[in-house]
């Protein structure tokens, strides 16, 4: 019976001071952009692609700098992976992660490593370059994917802004029909950026 007493008392302490603190409001970076951009990081807004809807998104890595966010078209499909979870598929899946470093050359060493990721998983086409909404991105088609992704194919873009590492994925089943490239265009033409 101490303990229960002791767990209840310090759990009523912590709910007390959670309220202490600052009472001062946190202010909004950008309190001029659309409430109806997502913000997936402090500092990069996405308009919503058409035909995609916002399916989710995490930020619990945000001490760390990273973030991340993703938009789907077509119906869900329940699939058991490779690894023996399950998981949810899509015709058309889009992934966003930013992450925030601390200088520019960290943000480009991820943007490697992330590539050679791709690379690793993807039979790819030889990269490309596109600027989008006023930002360079290197563009890296991703033409097979192995036999037990149901991703089977898709685009990644990948850019760095100052200290700000960012990547883009467009993965498509077979069943989707949309232009991978087009597609990833217009929404990286939505993309805005605070820095």
């Amino acid at each position: 019976m101490k303990r229960i007493t002791f767990y209840i008392m310090l759990l009523a302490a912590l709910l007390l001071l959670t309220g202490c603190g600052s009472t001062e409001p946190v202010q909004d970076p950008h309190p001029d952009w659309d409430e109806a951009w997502f913000r997936v990081s402090p500092d990069v807004g996405v308009e919503a692609p058409a035909g995609f809807a916002f399916n989710e998104s995490n930020d619990v890595m945000s001490p760390d700098g990273l973030y991340y966010a993703t938009w789907t078209a077509g119906e869900g499909r329940d699939i058991t992976n490779a690894q023996g979870r399950e998981a949810v598929v899509y015709d058309a899946q889009i992934y966003v992660l930013v992450k925030v470093c601390d200088d520019k050359a960290e943000a480009e060493a991820d943007v490697s490593e992330w590539m050679a990721r791709e690379k690793s998983s993807y039979e790819t086409a030889p990269e490309t370059e596109l600027t989008a909404a006023g930002q360079a991105f290197r563009v890296l088609p991703l033409i097979k994917g192995s036999e037990d992704n149901p991703y089977g194919r898709g685009v990644a873009a990948f850019a760095v802004r100052e200290n700000t590492a960012i990547t883009v994925e467009l993965l498509c089943a077979d069943a989707w029909t949309g232009d991978l490239e087009s597609t990833l265009g217009a929404f990286l033409n939505g993309f805005h950026y605070g820095n």
